[in-house]
């Protein structure tokens, strides 16, 4: 699947997600209804790269969502009943060309080639000291749009100069941590920076805390992009990502895209 869109499915649409009356929370969340009135002007995607088509209707803004899911995730069309609404494409990291900074690999990154439109490289940090290199080896070896992952530092994100596709910022620090830098992102680094948030087990995000991640990380990005980390290294959720946190991701994007 080199330079081609394969696999594209559309996901069927919906006007009112949540009309089940499931998301009432998001609708009483002051501090969310702030980030969907931000008239602050967004920048387009530079690259649109999914394994969803954007079909819907009546959306109010459209997004792309990154998965790195290092445990399996499910393809987000539906979950638990609830659809995806068409208004926001989606994407897998283990279904695209993956990129490891490998400090005695050639070129300092070890590679995965999976067959999607798209390239991904984990992780840009201090301790990484070819980052550089490395993502530059990613790229040519893919011949794809690269998204890097930049890891907080401890007071902040540096991408080291290193240009991508798209950008990430891990808005949470440890593994047991979601989303604690999202407002520090926020303030200062979401014109450079797509936001990543941590949906794993550990983090012990509940339905609605992770709606309301999903939700604000897609109201609150400039750059229409998107991003969640997903590993479960004890099958927490089972085979993979357990049901209820698909349907909340879906909801979350639905949402944000309809409001």
């Amino acid at each position: 699947m080199k330079g081609i869109l394969i696999g594209l499915m559309l996901a069927a649409c919906a006007t009112s997600p949540g009309a089940d009356g499931g998301d009432s929370d998001l609708d009483a969340d002051s501090e969310l209804a702030a980030m969907l009135a931000d008239q602050t002007p967004e920048q387009v995607a530079t690259d649109r790269s999914s394994e969803a088509a954007l079909d819907g209707v009546a959306c109010t803004k459209t997004r792309y969502l990154h998965i790195a899911d290092y445990s399996f995730v499910p393809p987000l069309h539906e979950a638990g009943g609830v659809v995806a609404n068409g208004c926001w494409g989606f994407q897998r990291r283990a279904n695209g060309f993956t990129c490891e900074y490998s400090a005695t690999s050639p070129s300092y990154v070890r590679t995965e080639d999976h067959g999607g439109p798209f390239a991904s490289y984990n992780e840009i940090k201090p301790l990484n000291a070819h980052d550089a290199t490395a993502v530059a080896a990613c790229a040519a070896r893919s011949g794809r749009a690269v998204r890097t992952y930049t890891a907080w530092n401890g007071d902040g994100w540096n991408r080291e100069g290193i240009a991508a596709a798209v950008s990430f910022a891990e808005v949470y620090g440890i593994q047991a941590d979601a989303s604690s830098k999202l407002w520090t992102w926020y303030g200062s680094e979401r014109g450079t920076f797509a936001p990543m948030g941590n949906v794993s087990p550990e983090t012990r995000v509940t339905f609605d805390s992770t709606k309301d991640l999903v939700a604000r990380l897609c109201s609150a990005t400039r750059d229409q992009w998107v991003g969640l980390y997903f590993y479960d290294g004890q099958a927490a959720g089972g085979a993979g990502m357990a049901e209820w946190k698909a349907e909340a991701i879906i909801r979350g994007m639905n949402y944000c895209t309809t409001h």
